[in-house]
C-alpha cells in the first residue's frame, strides 16, 4: 500500500483519509489506541500504557486480548487495500508494544510543528507563510472529545500553546513587514483573549509605536504591569521593561528593521571557538583590546559597559582583567553593592587599600599631593579636611603614583552602585587623564537610579571615554549555547523558545538552561512548551524553584545571606539563619552546586540579580527586621561602624535613640575620610531615629554644617532647626553666620537679607563681630540677589576690630564702593583689609574674600601670587564649594589679562563643580557670561552663541550673575549683527539696584556698539561718552582705555585721539587682548601713517594670534594688507607667557620634577608635559621672563 496517501488529523476531530477517500476508525477506545500511537511519533508504546490510555484503572479481563482486536481492526482500516492477514507497514509490533510508521506529513500535528521548525530560521516573508500554512491545518481544539483523560491532557496543552506562540510569531512576522497599523485590532483581541501573556503586550506596544502612537503604546505597557501585578502579583519580565525603556527614548531599533539580502553561500573561515559567555561579543571584545593597546602605547581610556542586568557586562569586566594580566598590567579592582552605597570611599578602599599594606610602599604613595588622600584608608590618622574636595585630588595623585611601575587598569564593577564619593572620586580622575597610563574600565546597570545621575551620564561623555553597549544574543548563539549546555542537536523551535523566552539576556539563558539541564529536558520541538512555560522571569522562577528543591537548611541560609549580602563571615550567616555553623556550611556547600552562591570565600552570590531574587522573595517587614538583627550581630562580632551602620538604613526606625550612636559614629568616620554625603546620609538617619532634646540640637547642626558642604539647600532647613533650639548666644550666632552665608548660594533670593537681618537684631551686645558678619551677609546678598534696596541698603559704619566679622564687613563695603564708582582708594584699602593675612580662608568657603579679590581686579590693583595661594587653601581644605569659588574668579582673573585659553579651562571647572555642589544655581550664570567673553574675543561667535543658547535653557538668571550674563548675550547679538535685539535684551535687564560704576555694569559698551549698527551713531557717541565720563571717575586704566577704544572707534575719523590714548593706557596693564583691539583699530584708521600705523598693526597681530584672539588678528592683517604691507607672522611673534607657564619654566629650572610641578601647580602632569614640549627654541628661559619682556616687539610697544 502506498502509505503517502494516507492522512490522519488531530487538531480537531479525529480523522484519516486514503486520497479522498475518508476511513472509518471505528468506536472512541480504537480511535484513542491510534491516537496514543501517533503522539508517540514512532517509538513503541508499551502494551500496559496503551491499556491505561483506552481503559484507565478498570480493564477488562483480557485486556490484551481486546487490545490486540483494536490494533488488528485499525491495520486493516488504515491499510484498505492490503491482503488479509498481510504484515502491516503502519502499525507495526516491537518488544511488549506497538507503534506506527508514517511519512513526516501524514499527521497533522506533525506537519504543523515541521511546519513551525521551518519558520524559526526563515525570513519574515517566508514566515508568514509557512505559519499561516501551519495555523490552517487547525479545524477545532485537538483531541477535543478525549479532553478529560489524563493521558491527553498533556500534549493538549502542549499544541495549544504552540499555537498560541505560532499566532505570535506571525504577528511579529507581518510586524517586521510593516503592517503595524493593520495588525493593532487583531492584537487589541489577542491580548484579551490572555492578557497573561506577556508577548501578546509586547507585541501590541511595539505596533502602536510603529503606527506612530507613542503614547498609546506607553498606555498598552502600563496597562500590561497592572494586569501583572493584579493577577500574579509580579513585575513584567526583562523583554517589557526594556520595550517601556526604548518606547520612551524612541529607540531606533525599534523601527521596521531594513531587510539586507542574505549573504551569499559558501564555507565560511574556521574560527577559534569562542567561550560559551562571550559568543556574539566580537565588537565588545575589540575594543578592549584596542584600549589595552592605547594604554600600552601610554593613552588614557575609559572605558563604560552599560546595559540591562544579566547582559554579560560582568563577564567582559572579567575578560578585560584577563586580557590585561596576559600583557602583565597590574588590574586594581572593585565592586559596588547596594548594601555599601553609603560607606564612604567604599569602592576606592577596594580599589587601593590591597596596594598599602606594606608600611614602606604605604608612605610613598601617599607622599606629596596624594598625602590628602590618606584621611580615605586612615580616618583617625593626621588633619581631616572639611569637605571631599582634598580626598579627590589626593586620590587622583595616589592613581598617578601607582603608574611610577608601568600602566593601570581600574575594574570597577557595578558603578551604579557604588557610593557618591568614590563616584566622584572616579569622575576627578577620569577628567584629569591626559598622559597618565590609567585604563578605567566600569560596568553600569542601566535603569538603575543614583543620586549623582547627572555625573555618570557626564562621563560617558569625556573625550577618553568608550561606551560599550552588549546586545542581546542572537538566535544562532542562543541555538550554539542551547547545544553546548543540553549536548543534543537542538530543534530550531526549541532554540527559538529559548531566545524568545529570555529575549536572548545570557543571564536568563544560562538560568533556563540549568533548570532544563537539571530536569532533563530534551531541546527537540515536542518540549518547546516547557521553555515557554517557564515565562520571562527566568532568574527568579528558576532560582527560587531550585531553593524549594533543596530544601532544608538551605533556603534558610540563602536568605541569611540574601540580607547579610556579600562578604558576610560564616558565623554572623549562621546566628541570623538560627543554625549551628556547621549546618550552615553544608548549606552553604548545596548553595554552591545548585549556582545560587560562588563557591569561595567571602560568600558571594554568582550574580546580583539572584541576590536580588533571594532578598525580595522575603516580605519587606521581614526583611527590615532580619537588617535590624543583623546590625546587632555585626556589632557583637566587632563590624566597623559603617558596616553596621549600612543595616540600619534599611531597619525600622524606632524612635528610641539605640541606632543613634552607631550611625553618628559612622558619620565621623565618613567625614573624616572626605565623604561628606556619606556622613549626612548616616546623620539624617539618625536624627530620624533621635527623640527631642539637647543632642537632637547638636545633631542638627553637625549634619547641617556637613551638607553645606555638598548640599547647599538641605544644609540651611536643618541649621534652621538648630538655631531655633539653641540657647546659648555664642553658639547662636555662629549657627546664624553659617545659616545666612549658607542661604547667600543655595536659597532663594531675599532669604539670605532677611534671616541676617533678623538674627543681627536678636543678638546681645557682646557679640560686636556676629553682628558685623551679618550685617556683611545682609549688604551682599542684597547686592547679589538684585533685591530692592528700600529692604536692605541703608547707612553702615565702617568696620571695627580684627575679627572675621570686620573683614567681612570690609568686603562687603568694598564691594558697595566699587558698585558706586566713585572712591577707587577706598575700595582697594578695605578690599585690601579684608584679605590681611588670609584669615578669612579659615571660615570663609568662598563669598567674602572672593569679593574682596573681585573688588581689587576691577580696580587694576595687582594681586601677586593671590590666586596660587587661594587655590592651594581650597585644595588642601577640601572645600569643594572654595574650589568652585577659585576657578570662577581665576577664570575672570585670566580673561582680563588676555589668557583665554586659561580662562577657559578655570570657568569650564567651575560649571563642572557647580553641579557637583549644587545650591540655588548662582555661580553658573557669572561662568558663562565670562565664557562667552573668552568665545568673543577669539573671535569664535559660533561657540559664544553656543554658550548662550545653554544659558538660556537653564532657565531664569537673578542678581548680579544674571544681568552680567544678559549683557553678555546681547554682546553675542550685536556680534551676530542682530543690533535691534540686543538693545531690547539690554533694555529687559533688570535694575532694581543702581549699579553706576561700568566695571561692574558694562551695558553702556553693548549698547554704543548696536546703536552704531543700526546707524544711529549721535546716540553711540552719547553712551560711550557717559561710559569714559563714569570711567575715569573711577580711574581703574584697563576698564578706561576699553572705553576709549570704542569711543574712538565709534567716532570714526574724529576719534583718532581718544584712541592714540587708549592705547597709551592699555599699555601700562596686563590687559593683553584688550590692548591688542586697540591697537588694531587705532593701526586700522586712514588718518593715522604708516610710520606709527604698521607697527601698531604688527604688534596687535603678533598679541592676538598667541592669545588665540582670531578675529583680531585677522583684523589686523587685512589693515596690513590695505596699507600694502607683509602680512605674515615672523619669528618675532614669539607667545608670552601664561602665568601658569611661567611657575611651570620656574619650578622646572629649579630642579622639580614633572610630577612635583604637577603637585604644586594643582595641574595634572601631562599638562605640565605638554607645556615644556611646547617650549620656544630657547628653551625654559622665554617662558621664565616676566611678562613685559615677552609680550611683543618692541617696535610695537606705544609709549
Amino acid at each position: 500500500m502506498e502509505t503517502g496517501q494516507l492522512r490522519i488529523s488531530l487538531l480537531g476531530a479525529c480523522t484519516a483519509s486514503y486520497g479522498d477517500a475518508p476511513l472509518d476508525l471505528g468506536g472512541p477506545r480504537q480511535r484513542a489506541v491510534l491516537v496514543v500511537l501517533v503522539l508517540a511519533r514512532g517509538e513503541v508504546v508499551p502494551v500496559e500504557r496503551l491499556t491505561g490510555a483506552v481503559w484507565g484503572d478498570r480493564p477488562p479481563a483480557d485486556a490484551a486480548g481486546a487490545l490486540q482486536a483494536y490494533v488488528s481492526h485499525l491495520r486493516r482500516r488504515l491499510e484498505p487495500g492490503s491482503a488479509a492477514r498481510a504484515r502491516s507497514s503502519i502499525i507495526v509490533s516491537g518488544g511488549r508494544g506497538y507503534a506506527v510508521r508514517l511519512p513526516p506529513d501524514a499527521v497533522d500535528v506533525w506537519r504543523f510543528e515541521r511546519l513551525l521548525e521551518r519558520a524559526a530560521t526563515a525570513s519574515a516573508a517566508e514566515t508568514v507563510q509557512l505559519v499561516g500554512e501551519a495555523l490552517g491545518l487547525w479545524r477545532g481544539p485537538p483531541l477535543a472529545e478525549w479532553s478529560d483523560e489524563p493521558w491527553a491532557e498533556p500534549e493538549i496543552a502542549r499544541l495549544v500553546e504552540l499555537r498560541a506562540v505560532a499566532r505570535e510569531r506571525l504577528v511579529a512576522a507581518r510586524l517586521e513587514l510593516g503592517e503595524a497599523a493593520l495588525l493593532v485590532p487583531d492584537l487589541e483581541t489577542m491580548v484579551a483573549d490572555e492578557p497573561l501573556r506577556e508577548e501578546r503586550w509586547r507585541l501590541l506596544a511595539l505596533a502602536l509605536y510603529r503606527a506612530h502612537r507613542q503614547a498609546d503604546a506607553l498606555g498598552a505597557l502600563r496597562r500590561a504591569r497592572a494586569t501583572l501585578a493584579d493577577e500574579l502579583g509580579v513585575d513584567p519580565g526583562p523583554a517589557l521593561r526594556e520595550l517601556e525603556r526604548q518606547v520612551l527614548v524612541q529607540a531606533p531599533e525599534l523601527d521596521v528593521p531594513v531587510r539586507r539580502p542574505r549573504a551569499p553561500d559558501g564555507p565560511a573561515p574556521a574560527a577559534a571557538p569562542v567561550a560559551d559567555d562571550l559568543l556574539d561579543r566580537e565588537h565588545e571584545l575589540a575594543a578592549v583590546r584596542a584600549a589595552l593597546d592605547d594604554l600600552a602605547a601610554g593613552e588614557p581610556r575609559l572605558l563604560l559597559i552599560e546595559g540591562p542586568a544579566g547582559i554579560g557586562k560582568t563577564r567582559l569586566l572579567t575578560e578585560v582583567r584577563r586580557l590585561a594580566a596576559e600583557r602583565s598590567v597590574r588590574v586594581l579592582t572593585a565592586r559596588g553593592s547596594p548594601l555599601e552605597k553609603t560607606f564612604g570611599f567604599g569602592a576606592v578602599r577596594q580599589l587601593f587599600e590591597p596596594q598599602l599594606t606594606d608600611p614602606a610602599r604605604r608612605a610613598a604613595l601617599l607622599a606629596g599631593a596624594a598625602a590628602s588622600a590618606r584621611g580615605v584608608f586612615d580616618p583617625m590618622g593626621g588633619d581631616s579636611p572639611d569637605g571631599s574636595f582634598a580626598a579627590l585630588h589626593g586620590l587622583y595623585w595616589l592613581a598617578v603614583n601607582l603608574t611610577v611601575d608601568g600602566p593601570l587598569v581600574l575594574a570597577i564593577d557595578d558603578v551604579q552602585w557604588c557610593d557618591s564619593a568614590s563616584l566622584r572620586s572616579l569622575a576627578y580622575l577620569v577628567r584629569r587623564l591626559d598622559a597618565v597610563p590609567v585604563l578605567v574600565v566600569g560596568t553600569v546597570r542601566t535603569g538603575e537610579p543614583h543620586e549623582d545621575e547627572e555625573l555618570l551620564a557626564d562621563l560617558a561623555l569625556e573625550p577618553v571615554a568608550v561606551v560599550l553597549r552588549p546586545a542581546t544574543l542572537s538566535p544562532d548563539a542562543v541555538t550554539e549555547l542551547v547545544g553546548r549546555r543540553l549536548g543534543e542537536p537542538v530543534s530550531p523551535l526549541f532554540a527559538l523558545a529559548c531566545h524568545g523566552t529570555t529575549s536572548g539576556n545570557p543571564l536568563l539563558l544560562r538560568q533556563l538552561l540549568r533548570g532544563l539541564e537539571a530536569d532533563r529536558v530534551r531541546p527537540d520541538a515536542a518540549h518547546a512548551d516547557v521553555v515557554v512555560a517557564v515565562g520571562s522571569r527566568a532568574v527568579s522562577s528558576m532560582v527560587l524553584m531550585r531553593l524549594r528543591r533543596l530544601g532544608g537548611a538551605a533556603p534558610v541560609v540563602a536568605r541569611a545571606a540574601g540580607v547579610l549580602g556579600d562578604g558576610a563571615p560564616l558565623p554572623v550567616v549562621a546566628a541570623l539563619a538560627g543554625l549551628p555553623e556547621q549546618e550552615t556550611a553544608a548549606a552553604l556547600a548545596a548553595l554552591a552546586r545548585a549556582e545560587i552562591v560562588k563557591d569561595e570565600q567571602p560568600l558571594a552570590f554568582v550574580h546580583p540579580l539572584v541576590r536580588e531574587s533571594v532578598y525580595r522573595d522575603q516580605p519587606a517587614a521581614e526583611r527590615a527586621l532580619r537588617h535590624e538583627r543583623a546590625a546587632r550581630l555585626l556589632r557583637a562580632a566587632g563590624a566597623a561602624d559603617e558596616q553596621v551602620a549600612a543595616h540600619l538604613l534599611l531597619a525600622p526606625v524606632r524612635g528610641d535613640g539605640a541606632a543613634t550612636e552607631v550611625l553618628c559614629s559612622a558619620a565621623r568616620t565618613a567625614a573624616e575620610r572626605g565623604a561628606a554625603d556619606s556622613a549626612v546620609t548616616y546623620l539624617r538617619r539618625a536624627l530620624d531615629d533621635l527623640p527631642a532634646g539637647a543632642q537632637r540640637c547638636d545633631l542638627l547642626r553637625e549634619l547641617g554644617l556637613l551638607e553645606s558642604l555638598v548640599d547647599g539647600a538641605a544644609s540651611t532647613g536643618h541649621l534652621l532647626q538648630a538655631y531655633e533650639r539653641l540657647e546659648d548666644p555664642a553658639e547662636r550666632a555662629d549657627v546664624a553666620v553659617a545659616i545666612a552665608r549658607t542661604q547667600v548660594f543655595a536659597s532663594p533670593p531675599g532669604a539670605a537679607t532677611a534671616f541676617a537681618r533678623q538674627a543681627a537684631e536678636a543678638l546681645p551686645g557682646e557679640l560686636h563681630d556676629h553682628r558685623q558678619a551679618l550685617l556683611a551677609i545682609e549688604l551682599v546678598s542684597g547686592y547679589m540677589h538684585a533685591l530692592d534696596p528700600a529692604v536692605w541698603r541703608h547707612p553702615v559704619p565702617d568696620p571695627d576690630g580684627a575679627g572675621h566679622g570686620a573683614q567681612m564687613l570690609a568686603a562687603a563695603l568694598a564691594y558697595d564702593a566699587t558698585i558706586e564708582g566713585a572712591d577707587r582708594e577706598r575700595a582697594v584699602r578695605l578690599a585690601r583689609s579684608a584679605l590681611e593675612g588670609d584669615r578669612l580662608w579659615a571660615v570663609d568657603h568662598g563669598l567674602f574674600w572672593v569679593i574682596a579679590a573681585i573688588i581689587r581686579m576691577l580696580a587694576d590693583d595687582d594681586l601677586g601670587d593671590f590666586w596660587a595661594r587661594a587655590r592651594a587653601e581650597a585644595h588642601a581644605r577640601g572645600s569643594l564649594f572654595a574650589v568652585l569659588s577659585t576657578n570662577l574668579w581665576q577664570g575672570f582673573w585670566h580673561w582680563r589679562r588676555g589668557d583665554l585659553a586659561e580662562a577657559d579651562s578655570c570657568l569650564t571647572n567651575a560649571l563642572d563643580e557647580s553641579r557637583m555642589w549644587g545650591g540655588a544655581g548662582i555661580a553658573p550664570p557669572f561662568a558663562l557670561a565670562f565664557l562667552i567673553g573668552c568665545h568673543l574675543d577669539r573671535g569664535d561667535v559660533a561657540a559664544a552663541r553656543a554658550t548662550a543658547d545653554a544659558a538660556a535653557g537653564s532657565g531664569p538668571a537673578v542678581g548680579d550673575g544674571g544681568r552680567l550674563l544678559q549683557h553678555a548675550i546681547a554682546r553675542v547679538l550685536t556680534a551676530e549683527g542682530h543690533h535691534e535685539r540686543a538693545l531690547t535684551v539690554l533694555d529687559a535687564v533688570p535694575a532694581p539696584v543702581p549699579v553706576p560704576n561700568p566695571v561692574w555694569n558694562p551695558w553702556r559698551s553693548t549698547a554704543a556698539l548696536a546703536l552704531r549698527g543700526l546707524g544711529r551713531t549721535g546716540e553711540a557717541i552719547a553712551v560711550a561718552e557717559e561710559e569714559v565720563r563714569l570711567l575715569r571717575r573711577w580711574g581703574a586704566p584697563s576698564h578706561l582705555g576699553a572705553s576709549l577704544r570704542l569711543l574712538g572707534e565709534v567716532r570714526g575719523a574724529e576719534g583718532v585721539a581718544e584712541l592714540r590714548e587708549a592705547v597709551a593706557l592699555l599699555a601700562t596693564t596686563t590687559a593683553a587682548v584688550d590692548l591688542a583691539r586697540a591697537r588694531c583699530t587705532l593701526g586700522a584708521r586712514p588718518e593715522v601713517p604708516d610710520d606709527e600705523a604698521v607697527p601698531l598693526l604688527r604688534a596687535s597681530m603678533a598679541e592676538a594670534h598667541a592669545r588665540g584672539a582670531l578675529g583680531i588678528r585677522e583684523r589686523a592683517r587685512e589693515a596690513l594688507r590695505a596699507r600694502g604691507c607683509p602680512d605674515a607672522l615672523h619669528g618675532e611673534t614669539v607667545r608670552p607667557p601664561t602665568v601658569t607657564e611661567r611657575r611651570i619654566a620656574e619650578l622646572t629650572a629649579a630642579g622639580l620634577g614633572i610630577r612635583e610641578v604637577a603637585q604644586q601647580l594643582f595641574l595634572t602632569p601631562g599638562m605640565v608635559r605638554s607645556v615644556l614640549e611646547k617650549a620656544p627654541a630657547d628653551g625654559l628661559k622665554s617662558l621664565s621672563s616676566p611678562p613685559g619682556e615677552a609680550r611683543a616687539p618692541a617696535t610695537g610697544r606705544t609709549p
